[in-house]
């Protein structure tokens, strides 16, 4: 019998590339043989310019989509929170794993020993996103954010050489790559909700190629599914990118979906937001019900004022 190779594709990213290790490590126990494929994105080229200044959708996965749809790769690994919710006609959204953390943390200077309670004011604070750039703001309007790029190790590197008061990071990152030490707390939800799909990875693969889909659905998680498949739903009726202040947070509780969202102005001085309840089995329903709901609160104003100002996008860094 002869043994059944794949070529997995990933961004080049220590994070990516430990990501993409938790997919190998599942199908070589399945007896199949992995070959990486590394794959630089746009996102990924292009390191000194803001997110939300690059005007591009799928930063970080259409060089990964156009190599499967080539046929030089057979499964792609993202994290969840980058990829579109639209795919390209052709590939399909073949396993979604169980869920690592969702949330944000602050991780602080070395100088600085208190959490953010204990910020002064005029406190500096660095993350790459416009969702966690709003929400602080949100939060105190007196603490100055600023924008970084870069991998993990970057962004804690420039912490010491900035001085900043701290980062705020995703924690399902920083466990990923072994450096969980660096955390001082978690962001409290009522500072800030996660992006959609935080803490998810997603597995692409060409919708014809059924023996790749096949292998993958053992490490298909489906209350992490439910979840994620409602907050995409609810990013997908609100038309946004994860450039936008858009965060949403699902999860199943008993036999209910229950689903969070929140649209924040540019500047945090709107936040609209709201929480439904719904079945398991139509987690799309409560996305684009929870949507509605907000888009005639007020979200629907916020939302044409940002598309007005700057390009949307589609990328969390």
């Amino acid at each position: 019998m002869l043994e059944l190779t794949v070529r997995l594709g990933t961004r080049g990213s220590l994070l990516a590339r430990q990501q993409a290790l938790s997919i190998c490590a599942f199908l070589e126990a399945q007896g199949v043989r992995v070959q990486v494929v590394i794959i630089q994105t746009t996102g990924d080229q292009i390191q000194e310019v803001p997110l939300a200044q690059m005007g591009s959708k799928g930063l970080f996965t259409k060089e990964l989509d156009q190599a499967l749809l080539e046929g030089r790769i057979d499964l792609a690994v993202h994290s969840l929170k980058d990829l579109p919710t639209e795919l390209p006609k052709g590939l399909v959204l073949a396993a979604i794993p169980e869920r690592a953390s969702p949330w944000d943390v602050f991780v602080a200077h070395p100088s600085f020993s208190g959490t953010l309670a204990d910020l002064p004011t005029g406190a500096v604070l660095a993350t790459s996103s416009l969702r966690r750039q709003a929400q602080l703001r949100a939060w105190r309007a007196d603490v100055q954010v600023v924008s970084v790029r870069g991998n993990v190790d970057t962004r804690l590197r420039r912490l010491q050489e900035k001085g900043w008061h701290g980062l705020i990071l995703a924690e399902a990152g920083l466990m990923r790559l072994g450096r969980s030490e660096v955390i001082r707390e978690r962001v409290p939800p009522e500072v800030m909700l996660p992006a959609v799909g935080q803490g998810a990875l997603g597995v692409v693969c060409n919708a014809d190629n059924e023996r790749v889909c096949r292998l993958l659905e053992a490490m298909h998680h489906p209350p992490t599914a439910a979840a994620v498949r409602a907050e995409r739903a609810f990013l997908r009726a609100l038309e946004g990118g994860c450039q936008v202040p858009v965060a949403a947070l699902g999860k199943v509780e008993g036999s209910a979906l229950v689903l969070r969202g929140r649209v924040v102005s540019l500047d945090g001085r709107w936040v609209i937001e709201g929480s439904r309840q719904g079945s398991i089995a139509a987690p799309e329903a409560l996305g684009e019900a929870l949507a509605a709901e907000l888009l005639t609160k007020g979200a629907r104003a916020i939302l044409e004022e940002i598309r007005g100002a700057a390009p949307g996008q589609n990328a969390e860094d």
